[in-house]
């Protein structure tokens, strides 16, 4: 039985995404920071004749991560599928307890250690790949000025980590043997944009009513490029909906990537094993 992780998985595009592999026979770690709706999202895969586990875990938090890469390792000798796409948007500027500026954490750093913890597991299963959502929009992100210290905005922060995660992503396909894809799911009928100030967020509201999709359809879409990736060996491939596009234009040096890697490297060591 194939595995799959997939971090955000109790709303929207993630829950759906989960619940749509427990159908098509996927074992599905489903990761959330509440037991109760891990638990309940186990449940209904599990009602549907599907096979699922619950793991607990705030994703901007480094210390959660790392356990519960240690709590995958431990419970699977395979996985197949890395899911990233866990996302909260903190209007205003906060500080977790390890020191990271909020959407920072669970947008890059979060992800980026929890790709790194797994990677000798999806390394050695075959045909393994990582998929990493992001959102329309990025914006260079400062390594003088990583946690947004000054000149912060929501709308900054979840800009840079998308850029970051995207020019990581490129490193991870030049250093690596998993191959890592980049999907763009559209506006998506969920409650992420939902707390954004006004006006936009009515903008927002108005424009997911009119052109937005159902999570059912992009988890659809999510699935299958999951599986047209394990199909045809694709990587560093950006995914706008089910479309393989052409790269982004990231407004990259050929010194990024390194750069940006060094310094995740260095900002993640104390959970590194």
């Amino acid at each position: 039985m194939r595995v799959a992780l997939v971090t955000g998985s109790t709303d929207g595009i993630g829950k759906a995404t989960a619940e749509l592999l427990g159908r098509r026979g996927w074992h599905v770690v489903v990761v959330g920071r509440s037991r109760d709706r891990c638990e309940a999202v186990v449940a209904g895969i599990v009602r549907e004749g599907g096979s699922a586990e619950a793991r607990v875990a705030d994703l901007a938090r480094m210390a959660d991560v790392r356990r519960l890469a240690d709590e995958v390792l431990a419970a699977h000798a395979r996985l197949d599928a890395l899911v990233l796409n866990a996302n909260a948007i903190t209007q205003e500027r906060r500080v977790t307890d390890e020191g990271f500026e909020a959407n920072l954490a669970v947008g890059f750093l979060g992800r980026t250690l929890l790709q790194w913890a797994l990677e000798a597991r999806l390394a050695a299963t075959p045909r393994a790949q990582v998929l990493t959502v992001v959102g329309l929009d990025h914006e260079r992100l400062d390594l003088a000025n990583p946690q947004l210290a000054t000149g912060y905005s929501a709308w900054h922060a979840l800009k840079r980590w998308q850029w970051a995660v995207q020019v990581l992503a490129r490193e991870a396909n030049r250093r690596g043997t998993t191959p890592t894809n980049v999907f763009m799911p559209g506006l998506v009928k969920t409650k992420i944009l939902a707390d954004e100030p006004q006006p936009m967020r009515v903008l927002v509201q108005l424009a997911t009513l009119v052109i937005g999709i159902p999570v059912e359809r992009s988890a659809e879409e999510v699935v299958g490029v999951l599986d047209r990736v394990r199909a045809e060996g694709l990587r560093d491939s950006y995914f706008a909906r089910s479309a393989v596009k052409p790269p982004r234009q990231l407004k990259t040096s050929a010194a990024d990537g390194p750069a940006l890697w060094t310094w995740a490297e260095e900002t993640l060591r104390p959970w590194s094993r």
